[in-house]
C-alpha cells in the first residue's frame, strides 16, 4: 500500500485533526440477513497504539482508496499505461496508477481529456470519509465499531458503489493494519453528562441508529441512567433490523423502549415519524419531563423528524403554530434537543 499524504488543503481546513492510524479490521460482517436488497455491515476497528479515545457521539473519519477495477477502466479511457508521472497539487510526484487510487476523486470524470497532467489536476481529491462510531469505548476497550452501508451511484461509468463504502465493506484487507483512520470530535452532537440520569429519545433509522447503540452502552456502564426510547426504521423487519439481539436484550432487561418501523413489511409504507404520531401523547409527556431528543440520519428525515415534533406540541401541547417553532429552538439552544444529519 502506498503511503497515505495529508494535502495542504486537509492540513489547513478539511481534516484538522490527528495525524491518521493505520488501523486493522478486526471482524466484518453483514447485518442484512437473506433476502435483503440492502448491504449494510458492522466492522470492528483495532485501535490499538492509536492513543485514540473517543466519547459516543464522535465520528472517525476513514481515508478511502479507489477500487483498482475503477481505476484500470480510467487508464483504458485515457489510453494510460498507469505508469506515467503525474505531480499532485503540492508538487509532489507519483504514478498515475498510484494518483487515481489514492488521491484522485473518480466521481466526476472531466469531459475533455487533454494531457494527462492537465487531466489528474481537474480530478477533486479524494477527501476522507465521516462514520459514527457505534461503541462506546468503555464498554469495548480499544475497538471502535462502524455500521457502513454500501452505497450505489448513479453514475456507473467509471465506478457503480460509493468509494469508501465498498472499501470499508468489501475490498479492505481484515487482520491487517491498513486502513488510514482518524479521530474526529463531536461538539454538536453527543451524550450530555445531565443526559445520563435523564430520559432520552433516540430517533435513527438506517445507519443512523449507530451512534445510539454507542449511547446504550455507555448508560450500560453507569448505574442511575434513566429510562431510554428508540425509534428506528428500516425497510424490512425479517430481514433488516439490526442489532436486533442488542436492542431486544436492553428491552427484556427493562432498559429500552423499542418502536419499529418497517416501511416495507406491510401494504402500508411506516416510517419512524408516523410512529413518533402514533406514540405523541406519550412522547410529548416524556419530552415535558425532561427528555433528552437525539436524531440521526438523512437530512430528508430530520426535517419530517422536526416537523412531527412540532406537530406533537401543538396537538398534545396546544401550543401554536409559531410557539411550537419557538418551542423546538429553545430545546436546541438547551441542548436537551441534538441531531447528526447529512
Amino acid at each position: 500500500m502506498t503511503e497515505i499524504v495529508i494535502s495542504e488543503k486537509e492540513k489547513e481546513g478539511e481534516t484538522p485533526f490527528s495525524p491518521p492510524f493505520l488501523a486493522t479490521i478486526k471482524e466484518r460482517y453483514r447485518l442484512n440477513l437473506s433476502g435483503s436488497d440492502k448491504e449494510t455491515f458492522h466492522i470492528v476497528l483495532d485501535l490499538q497504539g492509536s492513543n485514540i479515545k473517543y466519547n459516543v457521539g464522535d465520528c472517525l473519519g476513514i481515508y478511502p482508496q479507489n477500487d483498482p477495477h475503477s481505476v484500470s477502466k480510467l487508464l483504458i479511457l485515457l489510453g494510460a499505461s498507469g505508469e506515467e508521472h503525474i505531480q499532485d497539487r503540492k508538487g509532489d510526484t507519483y504514478s498515475l496508477f498510484e494518483f487515481l487510487t489514492f488521491k484522485a476523486s473518480l466521481l466526476r470524470i472531466p469531459e475533455e481529456k487533454n494531457d494527462l497532467q492537465t487531466f489528474c489536476s481537474l480530478l477533486s481529491p479524494l477527501l476522507p470519509r465521516y462514520y459514527s462510531i457505534a461503541s462506546a469505548m468503555d464498554f469495548v476497550g480499544h475497538e471502535a465499531h462502524l455500521t457502513v452501508g454500501l452505497t450505489k451511484n448513479s453514475n456507473e461509468t467509471i465506478s457503480p458503489f460509493g468509494t469508501c463504502s465498498h472499501y470499508l465493506c468489501y475490498r479492505a484487507p481484515v487482520g491487517e493494519p491498513k486502513i488510514a483512520i482518524f479521530h474526529k470530535p463531536s461538539t454538536q452532537f453527543y451524550l450530555p453528562e445531565e443526559a445520563m440520569r435523564a430520559p432520552i429519545i433516540m430517533i435513527g433509522p438506517g445507519t443512523g441508529i449507530a451512534p445510539f447503540r454507542g449511547f446504550m452502552q455507555q448508560r450500560m456502564m453507569q448505574t442511575g441512567s434513566s429510562k431510554s426510547w428508540l425509534f428506528f426504521g428500516e425497510r424490512r423487519g425479517d430481514t433488516d433490523f439490526y442489532y436486533k439481539d442488542f436492542w431486544e436484550h436492553l428491552v427484556t432487561q427493562d432498559q429500552l423502549r423499542l418502536t419499529c418501523a418497517f416501511s416495507r413489511s406491510g401494504s402500508e409504507k411506516i416510517y419512524v415519524q408516523h410512529k413518533m404520531r402514533e406514540e405523541g401523547r406519550e412522547l410529548w409527556e416524556w419530552i415535558q419531563k425532561g427528555a433528552y431528543v437525539f436524531v440521526c440520519g438523512s437530512i430528508d428525515m430530520g426535517k419530517e423528524v422536526e416537523l412531527t415534533l412540532q406537530q406533537l406540541a401543538e396537538i398534545h401541547g396546544m401550543l401554536s403554530s409559531s410557539d411550537s417553532k419557538i418551542f423546538i429552538r429553545n430545546l436546541r439552544k438547551s441542548k436537551k434537543y441534538l441531531r447528526d444529519v447529512y
